[in-house]
């Protein structure tokens, strides 16, 4: 399609170049025009010529733009003839490489030949020699296996021997510590004789509560503190087991003076080994304090066991040393009694407050503290002093954690 848009510009250009040329020639004639001093046919004849100049540069002009190949051609014709003749040579070296190098494959072909008629006779003396080796090896083998099997009938038979000589020893080493066992065995049924009799010593008295128990006397109630303790996460597992068996021994005989009995070895306390266990086993991962508070699985009375469960807390810093628990403006009215009521209340408060900020309260009771009655009475007597609106502001006397109890001073002032 190039190709004919270009034959089709060249021939339109021609044709114009030539039609503006024979106007000129003929204009020229007409006119008697002079060139250079020439007669007018021979300047038409000179503007004819130049038409045809114009024709061909502008035909050549055109295909050289136009052609890579024309402009090749035209001006690059003496360094291709070098090129190709380049080329040539380069072909006529690549032939003769070419030659020498299959003379070399033809070299390479048969020394291959040669090498697997080689390889094929080594291949075969290998088959006869495995077949040999085979052979050999399955003697040899059967030769080891009759030499494992008299060895091991020796080493059986050794070993009989040496084995009855350990049996020999072993039963000389059993009889002596059964020997041992049946003597600590003995002293072990006279402790066990000793604690029978302790025990139904303990059964007689237990027992004479009874009528006390008929009458519905509860000794603890279910949920009752037994105990509370705090163990700290820097003890080990063996300092936690002292501990918390210290803790258990302690309640035991806190239970044993208030059930009146003086044997100190009786056990009035039962908690589950499971129970103690487990909670050996939380003490051991904490990474904190821990409180441990002891308290009554049921109600107990006179003549039962207290069976109690083991409950554990994390103890942390709940209120330090005289920050605010709670602070509120009440009515102090205008009596002794209206005061009180007040107070009570104020008091109530921050004992809700301090529940909802982690110290642990009193299951029975509900309280997380306790106060004297002269410092409540003191603190009544001071809003009585004032009439309408008063400002009640409870502050920790000690840094408390939340095991308890919370001690608290109350600062009291007007609010009018």
């Amino acid at each position: 399609m190039y190709g004919i848009v270009l034959i089709a510009v060249l021939t339109i250009m021609g044709g114009a170049i030539a039609y503006i040329g024979d106007k000129l020639g003929t204009k020229v004639g007409k006119r008697k025009l002079s060139m250079f001093g020439l007669r007018p046919k021979h300047t038409s004849i000179i503007v004819t010529i130049i038409t045809g100049i114009l024709i061909t540069s502008s035909t050549l002009g055109i295909l050289a733009l136009a052609s890579r190949d024309v402009r090749t051609a035209l001006f690059g014709m003496d360094a291709l003839k070098a090129q190709l003749s380049n080329l040539s040579n380069e072909v006529l070296a690549k032939s003769t490489e070419l030659e020498v190098s299959r003379a070399a494959l033809d070299a390479k072909t048969a020394e291959y030949a040669a090498l697997n008629i080689k390889i094929k006779d080594t291949a075969a003396k290998l088959a006869s020699i495995t077949s040999e080796l085979a052979v050999v090896t399955s003697e040899r083998d059967r030769a080891a296996s009759a030499l494992q099997q008299v060895q091991t009938d020796y080493t059986l038979a050794r070993g009989d021997l040496e084995k009855s000589r350990l049996q020999i020893t072993q039963l000389q080493a059993t009889k002596k510590e059964l020997d041992i066992r049946v003597a600590a065995l003995n002293e072990s049924k006279i402790s066990l004789e000793s604690d029978v009799n302790r025990l139904n010593e303990l059964t007689a008295k237990l027992n004479k509560g009874i009528q006390v128990v008929r009458e519905g006397d509860i000794l603890y109630r279910a949920g009752e503190i037994l105990s509370t303790s705090v163990i700290h996460s820097s003890e080990s597992k063996s300092d936690i087991k002292s501990s918390l068996t210290g803790t258990i021994l302690k309640t035991n005989f806190e239970i044993l003076d208030k059930l009146g009995i003086d044997d100190k070895k009786a056990e009035a306390l039962w908690i589950a080994q499971a129970d103690y266990d487990q909670a050996i086993e939380l003490l051991a991962n904490s990474k904190q304090d821990v409180i441990v508070r002891i308290s009554s699985a049921g109600n107990i009375v006179y003549g039962e066991p207290v069976i109690g469960r083991i409950e554990l807390f994390e103890n942390h810093l709940v209120y330090a040393h005289d920050e605010v628990v709670h602070t509120e403006v009440m009515n102090a009215g205008r009596t002794a009694h209206e005061a009180e009521e007040a107070v009570l209340a104020f008091l109530q408060k921050v004992n809700t407050e301090a529940i909802k900020k982690g110290i642990l309260p009193d299951p029975i009771q509900g309280t997380v503290g306790v106060m004297s009655g002269a410092q409540l009475y003191d603190t009544i007597n001071k809003v009585n002093r004032y009439y309408g609106k008063v400002q009640l502001t409870a502050t920790a006397q000690i840094d408390t954690y939340a095991v308890g109890p919370l001690k608290i001073d109350i600062q009291v002032k007007s609010a009018q």
